[in-house]
């Protein structure tokens, strides 16, 4: 005999936000603007700052923490605009880790390639947003780069096309300049964030993140917010994301549908381990065969899962679903009508239509479904089994005719039974049970 354990927990599914490499802000060896919350404006720029042409030789090596050949160079030899890029050094004195390729050229423009987000320059894994995103970034097409350099691309392409700086290097500049500046969206940061929700061709290519589940991506832990993380099954690179989230650079707005009772749900990858432990009492309705419909509403207190504000642009549309009470013992419903469908077959002959829609729902204790219950052990005397432990089970539960004549209240509150966790020798897998 076992309790209905079925659960519909807090849901909240807070998808990843993806985001490419960031190498915004002074990009190295040249001033890239920073968008500020202004309307369009004229700024003054400088030439391109450049080091001085050096043999690579002449100065220690650096220990940089992802790989790359680089040298510390003293830090006055290191124009600002580079240092802020850079890892700092102490070998042979305070200075900055400078790649090899940038001390033998002086700062010249780097190799371009073609990168998963289109073209970009060959940058290396010394400098520390390289390193940071290396397993996101390759060598580019046909490992352009070197072993210890990655592509990095020209072009934010979840900011809009936003210059990530990197093809700005070496750039010829006039010594002084003129650059007008994008009009600030509205609130925004000059930048303009992608669309809610967003629709056109993917943003980010995800065969880029080896495939973690059906639909699913993992996705290097540096690139999902903390506040998604939790929400995320872990892999072995990352976390692992729906494919659809990633593709719209976190701006996907997931299909509508009919979750539990009728009520207003969303699709939802099984990746989600909240709804991957709920999958068989979740519906299928119109999403795809790698998705449940998981309610906006928790059917049983009523609040809001998290599943219909994924993104900024959705909320639920629909008043919410809550199960009905039923099993009214001691003045009160101790127990909710759950659709027949939610209900394993196993657990189904333990529970009766009560006053719930016949043929449609069955009565299930309310205790069982909060995914935080644990059933109390008890103490229990029958005539057939004499003393026994076991654990205490609603009486809104059928224990059968065996049952009914086998078990007592024992240490058990009103309206409830002490289930034996053994009958005439064998298990009767009471949850619980030790």
């Amino acid at each position: 005999m076992r309790t209905l354990l079925v659960s519909f927990g807090a849901l909240a599914v807070m998808l990843i936000a993806c985001e490419t490499p960031d190498f915004e802000g002074d990009g190295i060896g040249g001033s890239n603007p920073t968008p500020e919350s202004k309307t369009a404006e004229t700024v003054a720029c400088t030439g391109s700052a450049t080091l001085t042409p050096d043999d690579p030789n002449k100065y220690p090596k650096c220990a940089c923490a992802k790989g790359g050949a680089a040298r510390c160079i003293p830090k006055d030899k290191v124009p600002a605009s580079f240092s802020a890029s850079l890892e700092a050094c102490t070998q042979g004195g305070a200075g900055m880790c400078v790649p090899d390729a940038f001390v033998k050229s002086g700062g010249a423009a780097p190799p371009k390639c073609n990168s998963s987000f289109g073209e970009g320059r060959c940058m290396s894994l010394c400098v520390p947003e390289v390193g940071q995103n290396g397993s996101l970034l390759t060598r580019g097409d046909g490992n352009a780069c070197a072993e210890d350099e990655r592509c990095v691309p020209c072009k934010n392409p979840l900011k809009a096309g936003e210059d990530t700086g990197v093809c700005q290097i070496g750039a010829p500049q006039p010594a002084s300049c003129t650059q007008q500046k994008a009009p600030a969206a509205p609130g925004g940061t000059g930048a303009t964030n992608v669309s809610c929700p967003y629709i056109g061709p993917p943003l980010v290519d995800v065969t880029t993140f080896p495939s973690c589940g059906d639909g699913a991506r993992c996705v290097p832990g540096n690139l999902v917010p903390q506040s998604a993380q939790a929400m995320l099954a872990k892999c072995d690179s990352g976390f692992c994301a729906p494919e659809k989230q990633i593709a719209a650079g976190g701006q996907y707005l997931p299909k509508t549908c009919k979750s539990v009772a009728g009520g207003e749900g969303r699709c939802t990858n099984v990746v989600i381990p909240a709804v991957a432990a709920q999958k068989t009492s979740l519906p299928q309705d119109v999403c795809d065969a790698n998705e449940r419909c998981t309610p906006c509403f928790d059917p049983l207190s009523g609040k809001e899962t998290g599943a219909c504000s994924t993104v900024s642009c959705d909320s639920p549309k629909q008043p919410k679903v809550t199960f009905a009470g039923c099993c009214h013992k001691s003045g009160t419903d101790q127990g909710k009508c759950v659709p027949t469908a939610s209900v394993p077959a196993s657990e189904a002959d333990h529970l009766s239509t009560d006053s719930c829609v016949k043929g449609q729902e069955l009565c299930a204790p309310a205790e069982n479904l909060d995914p935080a219950f644990k059933p109390t052990q008890c103490q229990g005397s029958s005539f057939f089994l004499g003393d026994y432990t076991g654990v205490c089970v609603s009486d809104c539960i059928d224990l059968g005719f065996l049952g009914s004549i086998s078990t007592s209240q024992g240490s058990c509150p009103n309206d409830h039974t002490c289930a034996p966790c053994e009958q005439f020798g064998s298990p009767t897998g009471a949850p619980g049970c030790p």
